[in-house]
């Protein structure tokens, strides 16, 4: 599959740029239309599809925020994939709570955190960025802190309740001599290194009834 961008935007093409060359991605750049059936390019990535003949197959991308979602899409099509079939969250809570997320067995992508009020933002943009087919999230279990984590997460994903697992999972021996059972292609932090950890491990369910405070795992 042969991928081409057409983009009129200077500030989208420049993140969308950045990207591609950050992901490694084989993408064409067109720098007129009228390279687009020269290079046969199969699908193109512009933010002015009113220019395009019909034939054309297109994503559309019309701001900067929607670039970092466009490019997960190309990396998928060029797996000849729509979507990961399963999306992992990982979640290691703590003083640096660790993130990771992981992809039909890779890992995509990870982060610490000390507020805990920005894991609900970092879940939803996960959420949103990564096209999925099932999401499980799974939080390792802290008394305290997986309550307060776990009560924020329910509020996000309440209305996604058929698409979006969420379980708990027992954090034992998950942080000692780590050892991460997938391939990364560069180095994480211990907390995220745990989190990946975690999102591997099968857990607890937590029940549509907690989030209606019954407070239930199944």
């Amino acid at each position: 599959m042969k991928i081409g961008i057409y983009i009129e935007n200077p500030e989208i093409l420049r993140k969308i740029l950045e990207e591609i060359i950050k992901h490694e991605l084989p993408v064409k750049i067109l720098e007129k239309i009228d390279r687009i059936d020269k290079e046969k390019v199969d699908i193109v990535i512009t933010d002015v599809p009113e220019k395009l003949l019909r034939k054309h197959v297109v994503m559309v991308v019309r701001s900067i925020n929607s670039v970092e979602k466009i490019v997960e899409k190309v990396k998928l099509l060029l797996k000849q994939k729509l979507a990961y079939n399963a999306l992992l969250i990982g979640i290691d809570p703590g003083k640096r709570t660790g993130i990771a997320i992981i992809g039909d067995g890779e890992f995509l992508e990870g982060k610490t955190m000390e507020n805990l009020e920005e894991i609900k933002d970092y879940v939803d943009y996960a959420l949103r960025k990564y096209p999925y087919v099932k999401c499980l999230i799974r939080v390792g279990f802290k008394e305290n802190l997986t309550s307060f984590i776990v009560e924020k997460l329910l509020d996000s994903i309440e209305h996604i309740w058929s698409e979006v697992i969420l379980e708990l999972v027992d954090e034992n021996k998950t942080s000692r001599n780590i050892r991460i059972p997938l391939k990364v292609n560069r180095k994480v932090p211990k907390d995220v290194a745990s989190a990946i950890q975690i999102a591997l491990k099968k857990g607890l369910r937590v029940g549509l009834e907690h989030a209606k405070g019954e407070h239930s795992i199944k």
